[in-house]
């Protein structure tokens, strides 16, 4: 009886565990609709703007503005961008991993910095914060994932690692996000933020409609002095929705994994219930027979 009790009150504490799952999976899930509907949504704006930048640099040789001159400096700057809870399956783990790069072989992203001491990190999200502050890096600024708004953060963002760029306090920026590509799959994808770079390859996914010999005025330089600083702030605010689309789905698949999970477990225990109440039952039969033959 012992036996049956515990694994009733067993079953009582997992459909609790069940409820609580199932729960924030449905908050999960209308989080990651809306996050999704956001990020998908920016994506055509920044690939316009990065269109009409290249279209832009094609008619000039300007190589001399702030934010497209490669600096001298020995340090490089990583944005980390994670989220601030867990129960995210693998998502944060899958960005720290890449972070391991910089202990040993570095990727062509990394600029060839092979100690983590030539590298300082912005955080974004309290788990990148602790990561960083674990592995004893140096960290410039932190920021919660939910502190403001991505619009807000962003600019905060690129104000900050603009400012330090041009006053040659870094040779590179780079940003550590997972991105969106579908509800089950996030991977974590590197971006170099400054300095701004181009692919030289002409773009194949321009609309018929698009213009291919464009007038610039008043000239090329004043229009990049507007519109590179707009550049680097709509890569960091895509990036921000991006890694918010991630976190809501991720959670979302691993509460719902953790809901099949514990319906299994307590189908399993079910089960074992029934087996050990059936046992009960025959052995109390088997001592009721045995008393009576007894007294025969």
């Amino acid at each position: 009886m012992a036996q049956i009790r515990e694994i009733k009150k067993r079953i009582r504490s997992i459909e609790n565990t069940k409820k609580v799952t199932h729960a924030m999976e449905l908050v999960a899930a209308a989080k990651m609709r809306k996050a999704q509907t956001s990020a998908l949504s920016g994506r055509p704006y920044s690939t316009s703007l990065n269109q009409i930048i290249e279209e832009v640099r094609r008619k000039t040789d300007e190589t001399t503005h702030a934010l497209l001159k490669k600096k001298q400096a020995q340090k490089q700057i990583i944005i980390l961008v994670t989220s601030d809870r867990g129960l995210t399956g693998g998502l944060n783990i899958n960005l720290f991993k890449e972070l391991f790069h910089l202990r040993g072989e570095k990727p062509s992203h990394l600029g060839g910095v092979n100690r983590i001491s030539d590298t300082q990190f912005i955080t974004v999200g309290k788990k990148a914060t602790n990561f960083v502050a674990k592995s004893g890096a140096q960290m410039i600024a932190s920021f919660e994932s939910e502190e403001k708004s991505p619009l807000d953060l962003a600019r905060t963002l690129s104000k900050m690692v603009t400012e330090l760029f041009i006053k040659s306090q870094t040779h590179k920026v780079s940003i550590l996000y997972p991105h969106f590509e579908s509800t089950v799959t996030q991977v974590p994808r590197w971006v170099q933020i400054l300095p701004i770079e181009f692919e030289d390859q002409q773009p194949t996914d321009l609309p018929t409609y698009y213009p291919t010999d464009l007038l610039f005025e008043p000239n090329v330089r004043k229009i990049l002095d507007g519109i590179l600083p707009h550049h680097v702030l709509t890569q960091i605010y895509q990036i921000l929705l991006e890694a918010k689309a991630s976190e809501h789905s991720a959670r979302m698949v691993a509460m719902k994994n953790a809901t099949d999970s514990a319906g299994d477990l307590i189908e399993d225990l079910t089960l074992t219930y029934n087996q050990a109440r059936q046992e009960a039952i025959t052995n109390e039969l088997l001592d009721i027979v045995t008393a009576q033959k007894a007294f025969q």
